[in-house]
């Protein structure tokens, strides 16, 4: 069983709407995802600048939509990282692939959700060696989004069971109202903030106490706030109905063989799934196609 999260996300504005700010702390989620992919040390700390990242894009474009990050090395190798609708989070590492993904090198951040309209946005973004995420993120920011935005993005290795120390970050994003004399004022201040590792162990578990450091002497009023927790969507009956989604034939096989085990690539939940489940879905679904 997953532990309990002390995670969250907070949204605030400054009074005058020039300035929205994200600030998140992940530890617990990055944590839980880096054990579920078995990831430690290096890797584990991009799977966890990655989460963040995915929280920080669903909080800028509408909270109740799901986003996905796909982070992929020059190799093919390929990480996702799911922020979902209720406040839960899960990664995979190079699913189906026995080899690592590359922690350092030339990436692509790809930026994935869908829109009111039911299309599907889609952003891509190339990370250079020297680069990093943060840089990645505002640089998709400002040519997919068409929105100035400032970033940063941290993630501490830890020791023991716990992969990560800490983990977190924030976005800023400039707004029509901003102007020039506010721009220079933030900008200031972001050139006397400490580096985002020591930012976050002033927050501790509370991103509150980052957005109130990046704001001192801005009036804002906090918007929203969220917990966030390490989940996944996975269930028998999804299983089920992708195995019902494959040919006649292999479906009639299932029906006919042995019980299947299945897990998760994402959480690693086990499944055992006996063709009696599968033979009663299916009769299911054919009796609800059926005309009334």
């Amino acid at each position: 069983m997953t532990p309990p999260s002390s995670d969250r996300v907070v949204r605030a504005m400054t009074i005058d709407g020039a300035f929205r700010v994200m600030a998140t702390i992940t530890t617990d989620t990055a944590n839980a995802a880096c054990a579920a992919q078995g990831l430690s040390s290096e890797l584990g700390a991009r799977l966890a600048e990655l989460l963040t990242c995915a929280v920080l894009v669903r909080e800028t474009t509408q909270p109740t939509r799901r986003v996905q990050l796909v982070w992929r090395d020059h190799h093919g190798g390929v990480m996702v990282a799911d922020s979902l609708p209720d406040g839960k989070s899960r990664g995979i590492a190079n699913p189906g692939k026995p080899q690592q993904v590359e922690a350092v090198g030339d990436h692509l951040l790809q930026v994935n959700y869908t829109l009111p309209n039911g299309s599907l946005h889609q952003g891509v973004v190339s990370i250079p060696a020297e680069s990093d995420l943060s840089t990645a993120l505002m640089q998709y920011m400002h040519t997919s989004e068409q929105t100035v935005s400032m970033v940063a993005i941290g993630a501490a290795p830890g020791h023991g069971a716990a992969a990560i120390r800490q983990v977190g970050g924030y976005l800023i994003q400039v707004l029509p109202e901003a102007t020039g004399e506010g721009l220079a004022a933030l900008s200031a201040k972001l050139g006397d903030m400490p580096a985002i590792d020591v930012l976050l162990t002033e927050a501790g578990a509370d991103p509150r106490v980052i957005i109130a450091r990046l704001l001192e002497g801005f009036p804002y009023a906090e918007l929203a706030a969220s917990e966030l927790a390490f989940g996944c969507t996975c269930s028998e009956a999804r299983i089920i109905l992708g195995i019902l989604s494959l040919g006649a034939e292999e479906v009639a096989s299932m029906e006919a063989g042995d019980p299947l085990e299945v897990r998760c690539d994402a959480c690693g939940t086990r499944y055992v799934i006996e063709p009696s489940s599968i033979r009663a879905m299916r009769e299911l679904r054919a009796r609800d196609a059926e005309p009334s």
